[in-house]
């Protein structure tokens, strides 16, 4: 999907529209007669309470739902301490078997050394 993003130096700030947080002022209150009828109503105005910060940018950008549910510029997604403990796993365990391929080779070469050892030792023997 297509949002309004925020950005502050090259940094997501906010993604839909910016909460202005408009405030409604009274800029001139009612006139009343001497009866206490309205002869003029009160005027009122909105002032924004949270202006955008001073060097913003409003830019389209394609959002997606994070893990957690939130929204996210798309690609953007983090892993989380789960997922990034389970690569670290998962790269424990490669190098693990890999090791375990290793020394099984070793173990490999060292019995056909000693084959080859008991081999000449019986040629040179006989």
């Amino acid at each position: 999907m297509i949002k309004d993003v925020v950005v502050l130096d090259g940094q997501v700030i906010n993604i839909g529209p910016w909460d202005y947080k408009l405030l409604s002022v009274m800029v001139s209150p009612a006139e009343h007669d001497d009866e206490g009828n309205v002869t003029k109503e009160a005027v009122y105005e909105d002032r924004v309470t949270n202006p955008l910060p001073e060097g913003t940018v409003i830019e389209q950008q394609e959002i997606e739902v994070a893990p957690d549910g939130g929204l996210i510029v798309k690609g953007s997604a983090q892993p989380t301490s789960d997922e990034l403990l389970g690569q670290e796993l998962a790269q424990i365990k490669l190098q693990s078997m890999q090791q375990q391929e290793l020394l099984s080779n070793m173990g490999a070469e060292l019995a056909a050394a000693r084959l080859e050892i008991i081999s000449l030792k019986g040629e040179s023997g006989s």
